[in-house]
């Protein structure tokens, strides 16, 4: 599992982590009623995700469910309880960006899904997801919009918009990227990315 981190790690940082009416239950928008089903840890495909209206990523940028998340977004800001379902997808991509050691130890490991139950529930935002025998919630306050329209010359992208849900109404992305970069103590800010978008060169 440390290794399957670590690469997660690697792509965020060479990149740079339903209904309110009426869609499948298991993803899309949901009422913000408490559906167990909605939080039921299943194996997934990529496929499956895609065809349930998940909000998908695959290597950390949105490939489907665009329209479920543009909907999410627009009823949070009305104040209705919304539910949307996440998945993350990840591939080790080309062998050459491993040492031949590394990538033997990882490749039985990818590709690897992973989803999320993202509920607001009309007053603040709670994430929620299980590994294994162990279920994890967190709750913030709000989910705000972030765009990097001028990434430094070594990134792989032009253009980045990104969310997260984060306690702070006036944090800028600046100062959350400062905080997962930086060695000193009491730097980094909680927050949890959600959404994100690339433009690649």
């Amino acid at each position: 599992m440390k290794s399957i981190i670590t690469v997660i790690f690697l792509l965020l940082f060479a990149a740079g982590t339903l209904g309110c009416g009426g869609r499948d239950s298991d993803g899309g928008i949901d009422n913000g009623s408490d559906s167990e089903s909605a939080g039921t840890p299943q194996a997934y495909t990529l496929e499956d995700v895609i065809a349930k209206g998940f909000v998908v990523h695959e290597n950390l940028s949105v490939i489907s469910g665009q329209d479920v998340w543009d909907e999410f977004v627009e009823k949070t800001q009305d104040g209705a309880p919304c539910i949307v379902m996440l998945a993350f997808y990840y591939t080790l991509g080309d062998p050459s960006q491993y040492s031949p050691e590394y990538y033997e130890e990882i490749k039985d490991d990818y590709p690897l899904l992973f989803t999320q139950l993202l509920r607001y529930d009309g007053d603040a935002f709670t994430l929620a997801w299980s590994e294994d025998e162990d279920k994890y919630s967190y709750t913030y306050k709000y989910l705000k919009r972030f765009e990097e329209t001028k990434p430094p010359a070594s990134a792989r992208f032009t253009y980045r918009v990104w969310y997260a849900l984060v306690d702070d109404a006036k944090v800028t992305g600046e100062q959350l990227q400062w905080g997962l970069a930086s060695s000193q103590l009491g730097d980094y800010i909680d927050h949890q990315v959600v959404y994100s978008k690339y433009t690649y060169k």
